[in-house]
C-alpha cells in the first residue's frame, strides 16, 4: 500500500513536488489556500499589462495527474509525532467559514512560504497593494487606471492630480524595483501618451530604509543600479526613509512627515509563518523564525535531532549553518533534491540497507545562480560569478521570465502577448 505524503503549501518547492513526486509511489495530498503556483517574478509585468494574469500561475489540478489530492485549506498545527496535520477549510463560502478537518500522513514536506512583512507599521496591511498573487497583480492595474480616471475630471485641482498620481514603493529589493521599473515604462510607453494632459505629473517613488537599493548585489552594480533609475524624468529615490504610519492617502515618515499618495505597493520582504511560528522545531537564534533542518533537508527537533518522516524547505525552512536566501532558486533547488530522494525512497523502500542501518542520499548542495534585476526602458544589471549591465541585461532578464514558467504553453503564450504588444500595443492603451 502506497505512503501517504502530505506536501504544505503550494509555492515554487510545494508545486514542484506536488507534480514531480511519482503518484504511483505515494498517495499525494496538496493543502493550502491558494490553488495555483504563484509565479511571482512575473507579477509585476503581469500588472503592467504585458500579457494576462493567468499566464503568470499556474494550477495544483492536472488531468494527467488526478489521483493527486488538493485541499483549500490551511494548515493550523502539525503533530510531527502522530503524524496528523490540522487544517482550517479556506473559504469565502459562509457555511464553510468554520471547517476544519484533520490529515494523516506518512512522510510531510512543510513549504508553506513566508508572509508579509510589514514590520508592524500602523496601517499597511489595510491600505497597501502587495506583489505576492496574481489577485494582487489584477488590483494594482485597476488602481493604478482608477487613479489616472479620478487625476482627469474637470473638477480635479493640479494639486490632487499630483497627489493621486503619486506612487509609492516600499522596499528596495528586486520585487520593488522591478515594479518601479514596469511601471515607469508602462506610463513612459504607453499611458502618457493616453493621458497626455497628465505627462509630466506622475512620479514613482522608491522608500527603502537602507542607504542603497538592492543590497544582495555587488556594491558597483546597486550603484549603477540607482544611478539609472534616478536618471528617469518620473522616478524618485528615497533611501534613509523610515515610514510610521500609513493611512488611505499618505504614509508618513520621520523624514519628511505626511506624504501624500495615490497607489502604495509594499514590497519589504518576507515575515514568519503563523505555522512557522508555532511548530516546536529548532530555528535560528537570531533573524527570521524559519524551521531549521539538515543538509537532507530533514526537520530538525528543538534539541536537534531529526523528526522522522518529516522535511522542510521554500522560504520557510534553512538548512543548518548555511543561513541560504529567500529565493524562488533555492526552493527550486531543494524541491527538486527532495523529488529524487522521495522517488528513490519509494522505488527502494524504507531506505534501510541490509544491515538494517538507514542509507542516507547525498547532501544537499546549493548551486548559486546569477541575480538579475530590471531597471526599466531595456536597462538591467546581472550579479554572480559575471556581471552584466545595460541593456544585455534586460535581455537576459527577459528572456528568464520564460523560464520562470512551468509549461511550455505559458511560455509560448508569454511570446505571443509579447509579439501584439509589439504589434499595437498593450491592452490597457491600444492604439
Amino acid at each position: 500500500m502506497s505512503k501517504t505524503l502530505a506536501i504544505i503549501g503550494s509555492g515554487w518547492a510545494g508545486y514542484t513536488l506536488s507534480q514531480k513526486v511519482s503518484p504511483a509511489l505515494y498517495n499525494i495530498v496538496v493543502i493550502s489556500p491558494i490553488r495555483t503556483i504563484q509565479y511571482t517574478p512575473l507579477l509585476a509585468s503581469a500588472a503592467c499589462g504585458l500579457f494576462n494574469f493567468r499566464l503568470a500561475e499556474e494550477p495544483i489540478r492536472r488531468k494527467s495527474r488526478t489521483s493527486v489530492k488538493y485541499y483549500k485549506a490551511t494548515a493550523e498545527n502539525i503533530d510531527l509525532q502522530k503524524r496528523v496535520i490540522s487544517c482550517k477549510a479556506y473559504s469565502t463560502l459562509p457555511e464553510e467559514e468554520d471547517s476544519h478537518f484533520d490529515v494523516s500522513y506518512d512522510e510531510i514536506a512543510i513549504a508553506p512560504g513566508c508572509d508579509i512583512q510589514t514590520f508592524g507599521t500602523p496601517g499597511a496591511k489595510e491600505h497597501a497593494y502587495f506583489l505576492k498573487t496574481t489577485s494582487d497583480a489584477r488590483l494594482i492595474q485597476q488602481r493604478l487606471l482608477e487613479v489616472l480616471d479620478m487625476a482627469s475630471l474637470p473638477n480635479t485641482s493640479e494639486q490632487a492630480q499630483r497627489d493621486l498620481l503619486s506612487i509609492r514603493i516600499v522596499g528596495g529589493g528586486a520585487i520593488g524595483i522591478e515594479a518601479a521599473a514596469e511601471l515607469f515604462d508602462l506610463w513612459q510607453e504607453e499611458m502618457r501618451h493616453l493621458y497626455a494632459h497628465l505627462d509630466g505629473k506622475l512620479t514613482i517613488t522608491i522608500h527603502d530604509v537602507a542607504d542603497k537599493l538592492l543590497g544582495t548585489f555587488d556594491a558597483s552594480l546597486s550603484e549603477y543600479a540607482m544611478e539609472s533609475l534616478r536618471s528617469k524624468p518620473a522616478v524618485r529615490i528615497a533611501t534613509g526613509s523610515h515610514i510610521t504610519r500609513v493611512d488611505a492617502d499618505a504614509i508618513t515618515t520621520k523624514e519628511h512627515g505626511r506624504l501624500p499618495f495615490g497607489m502604495l505597493i509594499w514590497a519589504t520582504g518576507n515575515g514568519v509563518h503563523p505555522l512557522v511560528e508555532a511548530l516546536p522545531v529548532k530555528k535560528p537564534e537570531k533573524g527570521m523564525p524559519r524551521i531549521l533542518t539538515d543538509r537532507q533537508l530533514r526537520v530538525l527537533a528543538p534539541d536537534g535531532g531529526v523528526v522522522q518522516g518529516a522535511y522542510a524547505l521554500g522560504d520557510a525552512a534553512d538548512v543548518e549553518g548555511e543561513s541560504l536566501p529567500t529565493l524562488a532558486e533555492v526552493a527550486l533547488q531543494k524541491a527538486e533534491y527532495l523529488v529524487a530522494v522521495l522517488n528513490k525512497k519509494g522505488r527502494t523502500g524504507a531506505g534501510v540497507g541490509g544491515d538494517g542501518t538507514e542509507i542516507q542520499p547525498q547532501p544537499f548542495e546549493y548551486k548559486q545562480r546569477a541575480l538579475l534585476a530590471y531597471l526599466g526602458q531595456r536597462d538591467g544589471i546581472i550579479g554572480g560569478r559575471q556581471e552584466w549591465k545595460g541593456n544585455s541585461a534586460w535581455l537576459a532578464w527577459r528572456s528568464g521570465s520564460l523560464g520562470w514558467t512551468r509549461s511550455w504553453r505559458r511560455r509560448v503564450m508569454i511570446m505571443i502577448s509579447w509579439a501584439f504588444i509589439w504589434l499595437g500595443g498593450r491592452d490597457i492603451a491600444r492604439r
